[in-house]
C-alpha cells in the first residue's frame, strides 16, 4: 500500500525511481477544491503520467501561496476516487480542528 504514510513522509530525499522536477502542466488535471481551512487550502488532482500510472492526488498548499504538495496518491480507479475524496474531506476537518480557537492541543 503506498498510500500509508510512513515514517520518513515530508522527506525531501528524490527517490530514484521518481521523475525530476514538476509534471508537465498537461500530465496534472486540477479535478476539484475541496476547501479552505486553518489558512491551508486542500484540493484532489489527477496525474495522467505519474511513475505509478494513473493516479489521484490528494493536495495541500497555503491559501496565500501557488505550492501545494501531495499528502496522499490514491490509483485512478472509481474505488481510489471514493478513498481520496474520504482522505481530503478528513485532511481538511482535522485542519479544521486544529484551527479553531480554544480547540485540542497537539499531543
Amino acid at each position: 500500500m503506498d498510500n500509508v504514510i510512513r515514517p520518513t513522509f515530508g522527506s525531501r530525499s528524490p527517490r530514484s525511481d521518481a521523475r525530476s522536477g514538476p509534471p508537465a502542466p498537461d500530465a496534472v488535471r486540477t479535478l476539484r477544491l475541496l476547501g479552505h481551512a486553518g489558512g491551508y487550502r486542500v484540493g484532489l488532482v489527477e496525474d495522467a503520467e505519474a511513475t505509478e500510472g494513473p493516479v489521484l492526488r490528494v493536495v495541500l498548499g497555503a491559501e496565500a501561496g501557488d505550492v501545494v504538495e501531495a499528502v496522499a496518491v490514491m490509483p485512478a480507479t472509481s474505488e481510489g476516487a471514493v478513498d481520496a475524496e474520504m482522505v481530503g474531506m478528513a485532511v481538511l476537518r482535522t485542519l479544521e480542528i486544529v484551527g479553531e480557537d480554544g480547540g485540542p492541543g497537539i499531543a
